[in-house]
């Protein structure tokens, strides 16, 4: 016995208990808003593969169809859900009963189908989802938000409330125009102020760039918004196929050109570090954006 104990021991414990506390650490809640200006673009696609794919790399993966009264993510998956967001806000369901669970893990929040009243939440509904959402914080560390198409207000709450958005823009000159008429509005009147963007629906990566150049160039130019290149999709039938099948693209047919492209897209999103945490939470973060939104009197 020396009388003393060999002072490396307890520094070595604490090292290793800090670096398990590190591991054991869940990664911070990320929240992504996919947004375009016009419908038909293959927005929710890219949605519906994208929570596929995080979900493979072992992120909790929770996907809001945020475009609200028509009902399309839970097409895409496959799944019948039960209930909808529309009993939650009249209060007959909780937000656990209204989860259904998608492919690999995946919770899906539906937004129902054919119901006219949740085209455009007023500001008790938005307070009482946010409220609601807050209960899920801890067990998501991924949010995908599938907004509607276009600048309606439900966008605008949508999209304003997410860390990031991501814009899917195709070759059409409608959804050029309508792309930058979306982003215009989310920087104006939402204080949205980068935008991941994606091509869809092109023959390569030359047309994709092209098209990305030329929306950058107005968009440096006209709007304080900060344009970041994460990929491209080219035109791919087995795209309209899964779709048929009701079941994912990536899952269906993960040999297909869009597959990898998508596989792309999702390491330039996921594999980099979020722009910045959610502090205090989803119910934190929505309701300071619904007080200080313009939509809110």
């Amino acid at each position: 016995m020396t009388g003393f104990e060999d002072p490396t021991g307890p520094h070595i414990d604490q090292a290793s208990s800090l670096r398990q506390m590190v591991a054991a650490t869940p990664p911070p809640l990320r929240v992504i808003g996919i947004c375009s200006g016009k419908g038909g673009v293959g927005k929710t696609q890219i949605a519906a593969n994208l929570g596929v794919l995080a979900a493979k790399k072992g992120h909790r993966v929770l996907v809001i169809d945020a475009d609200l009264g028509l009902a399309n993510v839970e097409i895409l998956y496959g799944i019948k859900p039960r209930y909808h967001l529309g009993h939650l806000l009249e209060g007959s369901q909780t937000i656990d009963q209204i989860l259904a669970e998608g492919p690999y893990g995946i919770h899906v929040l539906p937004a129902g189908s054919g119901i006219q009243g949740l085209t455009r939440l007023d500001n008790a509904q938005k307070l009482r989802l946010v409220t609601a959402l807050d209960e899920l914080e801890d067990r998501f560390d991924l949010v995908l938000v599938d907004n509607g198409a276009g600048i309606g207000e439900n966008v605008l709450f949508f999209t304003s409330a997410a860390q990031e958005a991501l814009l899917v823009v195709t070759p059409e000159p409608t959804s050029f125009t309508d792309a930058y008429a979306a982003v215009k509005v989310l920087v104006q009147q939402a204080g949205v102020r980068h935008f991941n963007v994606v091509v869809n629906q092109v023959s390569g990566e030359a047309q994709a760039r092209d098209l990305f150049a030329k929306l950058t160039q107005v968009t440096d130019r006209f709007l304080s918004a900060n344009m970041r290149w994460v990929g491209y999709l080219p035109r791919d039938e087995n795209v309209h196929r899964a779709a048929m099948a009701q079941r994912p693209l990536v899952e269906l047919y993960p040999a297909s050109p869009s597959t990898r492209a998508l596989a792309n897209v999702a390491s330039k999103l996921f594999d980099e570090p979020a722009p910045a945490p959610v502090d205090g939470g989803i119910k934190f973060l929505w309701q300071r954006l619904f007080r200080e939104s313009p939509l809110h009197p």
